[in-house]
């Protein structure tokens, strides 16, 4: 008659050789030999760790006896993607950011005031996606990467504050692989969408989504879906109506569409929302917080064009800097723009403005800046109380060079503004305060054919002017050559 003990030395046996068949992690089956082994067995042989028949310490047991229990206590917190929020990232949502993320149709475009956690939302979905679907592809994507980790960001915060980090294989700044074989990658769109080119995509999520073409939407993220039946996120703040975003807000099924203002967001008062309409003006007002879509038919710098000059900067310290400085005024904000010339192109490195800040102190600042980054030139509007600043910037050892903003004046800095974008010569970033300032910008024509500008109710455009005269101070150093 056999004994316990033998009985379970020779299943001991069996599963040495046979192995029992249970998988771990959905991919290696049970065998003792390999170092992979499921709860079952390890129930019933605890013992033999300490008896040196298994191949991995009892430390290591331990652990695989709690990431199978581990595994068994997730799963139900999975079948419900709030639940998942609330329960294993500890973020409890508002419930229209519950119905957005129980909303399982393959596409989706959320049109989003300020303040309404859509990044929180992206963050949410991408993850919970990710552990729901193994081996699945899930990408985020905005204009630019920088933009793009802004976001993903906000993924490895849930992921390191969470149990999630212990179903994580590997992370890095751009990349989420989880033990499922699920990853979250980070990307930029670029102009043309060839950093995207390659891929096959269970899920894309695009974060201002405005900002990207729409032919890259269409032509590349789009395809990259196909052969998954993948899910397409479109978040964004509304722009200009020439855009895929606007197409799908007014085209796509009603149950595909939220609109969501600011003032949906509870945490955010009326008084603080009518504060907010009177010092920004009501056209921008009605864009930033109550999501609706402009047109900027008038504006000198349209969404469309701003769209197309969207990129990073390169990694690399080289080129020289040409700096813009606007000294703003009583009612107007000081501003400060540098770029970069790599290779003939002007990429925007650097943008400040400042309200309520003395013109000696905001001078000293970007002393500092040339101290730091030594400016090659720096062109300042010397228009009313130019000429003190001008000598003060020459004793702060700055290679000031002023510029009076004629009306003639202006039309030459904005016109080669315009140009260089039209060319694809001048990179911005994912910059909001910069390219409201630009999109604010207004203009009409004189009657011998000019152009007048002016600017939106309630923008500023101080920052804009900035960037046109840096940009012209490197037209001047012969650094750009029109083409």
């Amino acid at each position: 008659m056999q004994t316990e003990g033998e009985g379970l030395l020779n299943e001991l046996e069996k599963l040495l050789v046979e192995g029992c068949h249970h998988t771990v992690d959905e991919v290696v089956f049970c065998r003792l030999n390999t170092g992979k082994v499921c709860l079952n067995c390890l129930q019933t042989f605890p013992h033999l760790a300490k008896l040196g028949y298994l191949e991995f310490a009892e430390t290591k047991l331990d652990r695989l006896i709690y990431k199978e229990r581990f595994d068994e206590k997730l799963k139900p917190l999975l079948k419900d993607p709030a639940l998942f929020s609330a329960k294993v990232l500890r973020m409890d949502l508002f419930p229209y950011q519950v119905e957005v993320l129980r909303n399982r149709s393959k596409r989706l475009i959320l049109v989003c005031g300020r303040q309404t956690g859509k990044s929180t939302l992206a963050a949410v979905k991408l993850l919970y996606h990710a552990l729901t679907h193994p081996r699945s592809t899930s990408i985020i994507v905005s204009a630019t990467l920088r933009q793009s980790l802004e976001t993903f960001s906000k993924v490895l915060s849930f992921v390191e504050s969470s149990v999630v980090k212990m179903v994580v294989l590997k992370a890095t700044k751009t990349q989420i692989l989880f033990k499922n074989r699920s990853r979250i990658l980070c990307l930029p769109s670029g102009r043309y969408g060839s950093t995207l080119r390659g891929f096959t995509v269970h899920l894309a999520v695009v974060d201002e989504a405005a900002f990207i073409p729409s032919d890259v939407i269409e032509r590349v993220i789009l395809p990259m879906l196909a052969a998954t039946n993948g899910t397409l996120w479109l978040l964004t703040t509304p722009w200009d109506k020439d855009h895929i975003t606007y197409r799908a807000f007014t085209t796509w099924p009603r149950e595909w569409v939220y609109h969501l203002p600011s003032s949906i967001n509870p945490l955010i008062s009326r008084e603080f929302l009518e504060e907010q309409r009177s010092l920004i003006g009501e056209v921008r007002y009605r864009q930033e917080y109550e999501a609706q879509f402009i047109d900027d038919e008038s504006t000198y710098f349209p969404i469309d064009l701003l769209r197309g000059c969207l990129g990073d900067a390169p990694q690399l310290n080289i080129g020289e800097l040409y700096g813009g400085y606007d000294p703003g005024g009583k009612d107007s904000a000081a501003a400060f723009v540098v770029v970069r010339c790599v290779d003939k192109y002007l990429y925007v490195v650097h943008s400040v403005s400042k309200r309520n800040i003395s013109y000696t102190q905001f001078t000293a600042e970007i002393a500092d800046y040339h101290k730091a980054n030594n400016l090659t030139k720096l062109s300042m509007d010397q228009t009313g109380l130019g000429n003190p600043i001008i000598e003060h910037c020459k004793e702060l050892g700055l290679p000031v060079e002023g510029v009076t903003l004629t009306a003639k004046m202006k039309q030459e800095i904005l016109s080669e503004l315009r140009l260089q974008m039209e060319k694809r010569r001048l990179i911005i970033p994912y910059d909001t305060a910069l390219i409201n300032a630009l999109n604010s910008i207004t203009y009409t024509r004189s009657r011998i054919g000019g152009y007048l500008f002016d600017k939106k109710s309630g923008c500023t455009d101080d920052l804009a002017y900035a960037l046109a005269l840096a940009c012209w101070g490197a037209k001047q150093s012969g650094i750009i050559i029109k083409v």
